[in-house]
């Protein structure tokens, strides 16, 4: 199914003339007319809230390749939370194995998304790398074309090594611990990680990620350092499971967050990067530290 068909209705409704706005995530207890915004050191205006108790789309994204008893405690974790949090929560499904694709629209039925999950194989070569500027591209249009909160939470088991593409450097003389090439391995994974940071600074749904493998080893360290960035540059969270028995609670804390969020279209005569502060009731909120405004699903 092509990943067009995620954002058809979004764009039916698209408000017609609006002024230049954009939307980011904020966490925070307080009442809705609380938020306070500034860029840049200047007051700018709330539009609109829509706060934790309204409707919220899930776009979950499987980038699971070779632990398919990890990713079947995954699964099974969402699904019962997602029940948990009730009918206002719809959830879609994509893969990002070979190239990004939908495989289920975003529904509230917890039964189908169970049958759904449980029939998508656990193979190929991990994407992630891939597809997650464009997944953040779709999560933006869908966001921006309609009153709704939506954040993207991908669940992966990959390793740096296991890509199609070569992202390692191999060491000239294994045997010279002071080769010089060795500290240069990382060199590919960096270069990218930078490249898809960049692209992600104008991303206005937040990201999650749980990693169901979490690795030592000096590569996915790094690679796994810039899945962490994502998360950040967005304003979403990364986790990484050590062992299986972690990873419930794990997926469990990411869509309580996943849950706990609003958002806040925001009203500004800017354009390009700012510093972002949100304040309720006089206290800070956790929010995206720097925005990029004027410039709606770029």
């Amino acid at each position: 199914m092509p990943v067009g068909v995620l954002t058809a209705l979004a764009l039916l409704l698209a408000p017609r003339g609006a002024a230049e706005v954009f939307k980011t995530p904020v966490w925070s207890d307080r009442p809705a007319s609380s938020f306070e915004v500034v860029l840049d050191g200047s007051p700018a205006t709330v539009q609109s809230v829509q706060s934790a108790d309204t409707h919220l789309i899930l776009l979950l994204v499987l980038d699971t390749v070779s632990r398919a008893d990890r990713a079947a405690v995954a699964r099974t974790a969402v699904i019962e939370k997602l029940a948990d949090l009730g009918p206002k929560y719809y959830a879609g499904i994509l893969t990002a194995q070979d190239g990004l694709e939908v495989q289920q629209a975003p529904i509230r039925g917890r039964k189908r998304l169970r049958q759904k999950l449980e029939s998508l194989d656990v193979r190929g070569v991990p994407g992630l790398l891939d597809v997650v500027v464009q997944t953040s591209r779709i999560a933006d249009e869908t966001l921006g074309a309609a009153d709704v909160r939506l954040a993207v939470l991908f669940l992966t088991d990959g390793e740096i090594e296991d890509y199609r593409g070569d992202y390692t450097i191999p060491v000239v003389n294994p045997s010279d611990r002071s080769d010089l090439s060795r500290r240069f391995r990382s060199q590919l994974i960096l270069e990218r990680v930078r490249s898809i940071t960049d692209s992600l600074a104008s991303a206005q749904a937040p990201l999650f990620f749980l990693h169901l493998a979490r690795q030592y080893d000096d590569l996915n360290e790094v690679y796994q350092s810039g899945i962490s960035e994502f998360a950040r540059v967005t304003g979403g969270r990364a986790l990484f499971a050590a062992g299986v028995q972690e990873i419930a609670a794990m997926a469990e804390q990411l869509l309580d967050e996943i849950a706990a969020h609003s958002v806040l279209t925001i009203e500004a005569d800017c354009v390009g990067l700012h510093r972002l502060e949100v304040r309720a009731d006089g206290a800070s909120a956790r929010h995206k530290e720097v925005v990029r405004c004027g410039q709606s699903g770029s």
